[in-house]
């Protein structure tokens, strides 16, 4: 399930600058398996937000939304942009900071 995670981690740090990204249609179709976000396919794009109100929780409790930007590449997708937004404003993640943990969901979901 996670030999691609595993082989690409064997590689070291000098992918660090490599892009983020999947098999465009076994990601694609592990997308649609799940269930709790919106899925947006504009031409070369494709837009994922994981929004508040999909998710369960306390009235109180305020949940961020998670937003996802990949574009087509060939037969890849690639995430180009990642972003936590709480309501009042929109904060994008380092995708370098972030790359083991986004390559490992990209995947997942692609398995």
């Amino acid at each position: 399930m996670y030999g691609a995670y595993f082989a690409w981690r064997a590689r070291g740090n000098a992918v660090a600058a490599e892009a983020i990204s999947a098999p465009y249609e076994a990601f694609r179709e592990g997308v649609l398996q799940v269930r709790g976000y919106a899925y947006v396919e504009e031409g070369d794009r494709l837009h994922l937000s994981f929004e508040p109100w999909f998710v369960d929780s306390l009235p109180c409790r305020e949940i961020p939304c998670l937003r996802l930007t990949f574009r087509r590449d060939g037969d890849r997708i690639v995430l180009e942009r990642f972003a936590v937004c709480d309501g009042r404003e929109e904060r994008p993640v380092s995708l370098e900071a972030a790359h083991d943990a986004l390559q490992a969901w990209m995947d997942c979901m692609a398995d």
